[in-house]
């Protein structure tokens, strides 16, 4: 997760710009955004996330389809996460596509 947070930190991007985006994309997926109401820190988000990532993909692969394909995750990516531990891989890669979008729509939008 370290990348991510980086990334986030030195496009000045916010807690609450990722949680916003992120709860945006879940809502669009048909996914309820309350697993995400208590954080208060990126480290926090990204262990979050991990917990996030892994119920869905016991109980709701459907949903998770769903949300993976809103997001538009590049397949490459995908195919390139560590099958021993993919919640991680998922995570890491969910939350460095959601700051991605966001340093996108700040960068195009000025």
């Amino acid at each position: 997760m370290d990348k991510v947070v980086q990334l986030a930190v030195e496009q000045q991007i916010g807690l609450d710009e990722i949680l916003i985006q992120l709860k945006k994309d879940l809502v669009l997926s048909g996914i309820d955004t309350d697993f995400f109401d208590e954080v208060n820190n990126i480290d926090e988000l990204a262990q979050d996330m991990v917990k996030f990532v892994e119920e869905l993909l016991q109980h709701r692969q459907d949903l998770f389809s769903n949300f993976i394909y809103r997001i538009d995750l590049p397949e490459n990516q995908i195919k390139n996460i560590d099958e021993s531990d993919l919640q991680t891989g998922f995570a890491k890669l969910v939350l460095g596509r959601i700051v991605q979008k966001i340093f996108f729509r700040k960068k195009f939008c000025q």
